[in-house]
């Protein structure tokens, strides 16, 4: 199953990926260029289901590439900064973005960030719900990179969404086989 995780810069796409996948949190994570990806192994409704996570910078001066990372993407996580405004008047552009060039099938969710700086919050909890019901996404969920509370949550939630909806897509091959070289049989080429 493919997941991206979308939102403007330093709302915490990185630490949040990074909590999931290693169980840590760096205080001072460098912003993401261009996309990384990690895979991660999440159990639900009795099976184990891969996770591929693509985690996409958030600067402007890399949004022409992200369209290329949530092409064929089963479920994408709308990310804000709860403490950030901006960042979650910003979802509007990328709820259009994804209307005009996403995947007609994939899943939004939403997700706020830095739940954990409680004193510096400036979105509601009933305004983001408001919002995510408002643009018909999924689900809305709470979640802190640095303390961890609601990150595993929130992708064992994506996973059970998404899992139906990776199970039916078919999977493009197409000629990707590096290892097997296809014989040639005549001609002098």
């Amino acid at each position: 199953m493919k997941v991206v995780l979308l939102g403007s810069t330093q709302v915490g796409k990185t630490s949040m990926l990074n909590r999931l996948t290693s169980g840590l949190f760096k205080e001072d994570s460098a912003a993401t260029i261009g996309a990384a990806f990690q895979t991660h192994v999440i159990s639900t409704n009795q099976r184990c289901l891969t996770m591929q996570i693509w985690d996409t910078a958030g600067q402007e001066r890399y949004r022409a590439l992200t369209p290329m990372y949530y092409r064929s993407a089963n479920v994408a996580i709308l990310c804000f900064d709860l403490t950030n405004v901006e960042s979650f008047k910003a979802l509007d552009i990328w709820i259009q973005e994804l209307e005009e060039k996403g995947p007609t099938n994939m899943t939004l969710v939403l997700a706020g960030t830095k739940l954990d700086k409680v004193d510096d919050r400036r979105v509601s909890k009933e305004e983001a719900e408001s919002y995510a019901a408002k643009n018909g996404l999924a689900f809305y969920m709470e979640c802190s990179a640095k303390s961890g509370e609601g990150v595993v949550e929130l992708f064992k939630k994506v996973a059970e969404i998404g899992e139906p909806q990776a199970e039916e897509r078919p999977i493009n091959r197409g000629n990707n086989n590096l290892t097997n070289k296809e014989e040639k049989s005549g001609g002098c080429c």
